[in-house]
């Protein structure tokens, strides 16, 4: 997740060398190990969802986003642009409603990752200030019809495809790519292995390559990526780069129209001996309510879920189960090693995936927007010194 102020975009670093070494100087402004490392972590807080190792690569992010960040500031200086701290929080505040956060979400999660509040006080500060210099830059944002018309178009093409979402790990050699299997086999967090040793561009997304066709790594790697359920582990594929191991998220079928059927789908898997077992062969009242109260003490920890899903998104094994059975009662047992898998459709809706017209508006006006500021960054980087150390 990437904190974002409409279209744009101070930590302990305990045992840190050389946290004060100077690593860029802004005309005069200079920027620190201390102020790179900040800024690297809460880029992989923002994009991976959790703090691990630092690359190279990420610390060169981090120095290039500080670079542009203080021009940014010397010209909102320059033309007075001052923005309060309560105007911060409220900004803040906003963003962590619409992000499903509890209010102060955000200083708690920074705190759990060792990262102090003021490292996001300070991007967001210096965020809406360059939002509202390019507001009072002059520089207008027309939008036509065709525009939105052309957008929808492309829109539309995308989603007449069938599409995957999944994360990669990518490693050079097949006995490397065979070790790192074994450890997720063996229980190890995929996002750590990513981070740890994946070579592909994706790492900086936590392996997650979304809404891609099953062409993605080639015509060979085609049918297994459609083969594989959402969230099935494969073994290393070989692939360009060398073997891929890829955790299957999401598989979207091509859409026709606007808007697409989903079910309200609850899920639990408990032990086959266990009460709530017993309880679930039986006739059960009270629907999705009485189906969670049920399951609630024996669900194996993690199992106990209810979200939307299209029912095209089913894995095929349970697919034809769901398919016709009656809402409000209790589908299954789907035997796995883990448990029993039952289930329960809750409700269907009709959920719309195509944007709607002022949606597409504010798409096309955001990248206007950074396309002005993009330019104006340009421009004044001309009268900026930049040294870097």
């Amino acid at each position: 997740m990437r904190w974002i102020i409409g279209f744009l975009m101070g930590v302990c670093i305990c045992g840190v060398a050389n946290a004060g070494e100077i690593k860029a100087i802004v005309n005069d402004t200079p920027i620190s190990a201390y102020d790179v490392e900040s800024r690297a972590k809460m880029i992989m807080l923002q994009q991976a969802g959790q703090v691990g190792k630092l690359t190279p690569e990420l610390r060169k992010e981090a120095l290039d986003d500080l670079v542009d960040e203080r021009i940014k500031i010397l010209e909102m200086n320059k033309r007075g642009i001052k923005i309060t701290q309560q105007e911060v929080l409220n900004a803040l505040a906003h963003l962590e409603q619409q992000n499903g956060m509890e209010q102060g979400g955000f200083k708690k999660m920074l705190a759990q990752n060792k990262i102090p509040f003021q490292t996001l006080f300070s991007q967001t500060e210096a965020n809406l200030g360059w939002l509202r210099l390019l507001q009072q830059s002059g520089r207008g944002i027309a939008i036509d019809q065709a525009e939105v018309k052309a957008k929808q178009e492309a829109i539309r093409k995308e989603l007449s495809k069938d599409a995957l979402s999944f994360a990669e790990i990518v490693l050079p050699t097949e006995e490397e790519a065979l070790t790192v299997w074994q450890r997720l086999q063996d229980g190890a967090d995929f996002g750590t292995m990513v981070e740890l040793h994946s070579i592909a561009d994706s790492r900086m997304q936590g392996g997650r390559v979304m809404n891609v066709t099953a062409n993605y790594y080639g015509k060979n790697v085609a049918d297994i990526l459609n083969q594989m359920q959402v969230g099935q582990l494969s073994r290393p594929i070989p692939v360009k780069k060398g073997y891929a191991i890829i955790l299957m998220l999401n598989k979207r079928a091509a859409v026709k129209g606007d808007t697409i059927k989903v079910w309200e789908l609850a899920q639990a898997i408990v032990a086959p001996d266990s009460i709530a077992a017993t309880l679930l062969k039986q006739p059960l009242k009270g629907g999705c309510a009485g189906f969670w109260e049920t399951v609630k003490d024996d669900a194996v920890p993690g199992s106990l879920q209810q979200g939307q899903v299209a029912p095209n998104q089913i894995p095929s094994d349970v697919a034809p189960m769901l398919k016709d059975a009656p809402f409000k009662k209790v589908i299954g047992p789907v035997q796995t090693p883990a448990g029993d898998i039952y289930f329960m459709k809750c409700g269907e809706q009709e959920k719309r995936v195509m944007p709607t017209v002022d949606e597409l508006k504010m798409q096309i006006e955001s990248e206007k927007m950074e396309m002005i500021s993009r330019q104006i960054l340009s421009e004044i980087k001309r009268d900026v010194v930049v040294e870097y150390k």
